[in-house]
């Protein structure tokens, strides 16, 4: 839902009101690209995010990491099978770099007891909904920082 920004003094050069509107998205637009690479700074590959003006007064923070994009919706349960040989090694207990609903990125760690089996059935991957977190935080973000735009100039 959208809040409305009025400002003390009512603007009345539409340049000016213009240029104010872009500079503060294009900031905002900055600040929620750093969250987002904030999620995955301790990866060990990198995810380019980035930000593109698709119209007006619009910024879009984007990536199309595939591995992003699995953590971010989540995966369901799932059977693992080897590729090439006929056993699967992988080693335990995993601890998972991100979780839920934050937004930042821990070291994890794979273990350190190996296991071979011939499968295994993956309980599937809890979503991080990095994407929803990150938009309520600057939904209620963005009108303050609008607005002490708006009244710095005014």
């Amino acid at each position: 839902m959208a809040k409305a920004i009025i400002p003390k003094k009512l603007p009345s050069d539409r340049q000016r009101m213009s240029r104010i509107l872009v500079n503060t998205m294009n900031a905002s637009a900055k600040a929620v690209k750093v969250d987002f690479e904030v999620t995955t700074q301790t990866w060990s590959h990198r995810v380019a995010f980035s930000v593109t003006s698709p119209r007006s007064y619009v910024r879009q923070i984007a990536t199309d990491d595939a591995v992003y994009a699995m953590l971010n919706k989540g995966t369901k349960p799932h059977v693992i099978r080897p590729r090439a040989s006929k056993v699967l090694r992988f080693t335990g207990p995993f601890r998972a770099k991100s979780r839920p609903g934050y937004i930042g990125s821990n070291k994890g760690s794979q273990g350190t007891s190996e296991t071979f089996t011939k499968h295994v059935n993956h309980p599937g991957t809890t979503a991080r909904r990095w994407s929803k977190v990150i938009a309520d935080k600057w939904r209620k973000q963005f009108p303050v920082t609008m607005q002490r735009a708006i009244d710095s100039e005014y």
